[in-house]
């Protein structure tokens, strides 16, 4: 039973982070006056946070490198500073937001 819940947790864990991401890497785009829909961000923001699951520092590495490039390949963004600049605080919100709804999940029950 254990091993389901930390399947769940890991599986939450990763969805919350999806949106989070992707919610933040839309606004950040819609403020650069870039040209990504919101489906787009949410798609950059699951391959990076599937990038984010190898072990530290690769993990982080992986992340934001494939998140500055996805954003500056399909969303016509430049590297610095719009894609470095955006894709460090949407992945500062996603992985911020990862853990305040495991902490709350984790102190409910």
């Amino acid at each position: 039973m254990d091993n389901v819940i930390a399947s769940l947790n890991q599986i939450l864990g990763v969805a919350v982070q999806v949106l989070f991401t992707g919610a933040g890497l839309w606004c950040g785009v819609k403020i650069t006056k870039n040209k990504v829909d919101f489906v787009g961000t949410l798609l950059i923001a699951f391959v990076a946070v599937l990038a984010g699951l190898q072990p530290e520092p690769w993990g982080l590495i992986f992340c934001l490198l494939s998140m500055f490039l996805l954003l500056w390949k399909f969303g016509g963004a430049k590297i610095f500073p719009d894609c470095v600049v955006v894709g460090l605080i949407s992945w500062g919100i996603g992985f911020s937001g990862k853990f305040l709804i495991k902490y709350l999940a984790e102190h409910i029950r």
